[in-house]
């Protein structure tokens, strides 16, 4: 299912936007209004969120075409081993751009992935195989559900980059199989 939801967004939206649209004709009509009035309501309640979603849904959409033309990849970075007190447990969203043996990072806000801060180059020295699912506290500042991390050994020391599976799979592939290999 969520692969069917993440190869077809726009249908996606669609169906959860009429079964919410049914939903809101039900309760309204359960808490004793009647057919015409529920039906009113829901088409307007629906009508609103939908519209909101959908202009989200398309921004976001927009930015990943965008970040794959250029050979991009949006993720999460955070140094695990820095100081206490610092952000090294802070998820810094932002822009890789990963080439052969080496990641451009540049941190950047927002869904429109304005550049945020100074860029940093990384030279990837090993790829550890592991993956690990970031979930509950360990989520810090990730907004995003289904999202695994990675630990790269660089010349900046430990690195974790963050991203859906599909993010650190391309990631994986650009960085090249030697360093993959470790």
């Amino acid at each position: 299912m969520k692969d069917w939801v993440r190869a077809h967004p726009y249908k996606a939206f669609a169906l959860g936007y009429v079964a919410y649209f049914v939903l809101t004709t039900g309760v309204w009509m359960a808490v004793g209004h009647t057919l015409e009035d529920a039906l009113v309501t829901a088409v307007i309640w629906t009508l609103g969120y939908a519209a909101f979603a959908y202009v989200g849904l398309r921004q976001r959409l927009k930015a990943k075409a965008r970040l794959e033309e250029h050979g991009q990849i949006r993720a999460y970075i955070r140094y695990p081993e820095a100081l206490t007190g610092s952000l090294g447990r802070i998820w810094s969203q932002g822009i890789l751009t990963p080439g052969a043996g080496t990641i451009h990072f540049q941190p950047a806000v927002y869904d429109s992935l304005e550049p945020s801060g100074r860029p940093r180059t990384l030279t990837v020295h090993q790829l550890l195989p592991e993956r690990r699912n970031v979930t509950g506290k360990d989520r810090n500042y990730i907004q995003e559900f289904e999202v695994q991390a990675l630990t790269l050994m660089t010349d900046g020391g430990k690195v974790e980059i963050a991203g859906h599976p599909e993010t650190l799979d391309k990631l994986q592939e650009r960085l090249g199989a030697d360093i993959a290999e470790g």
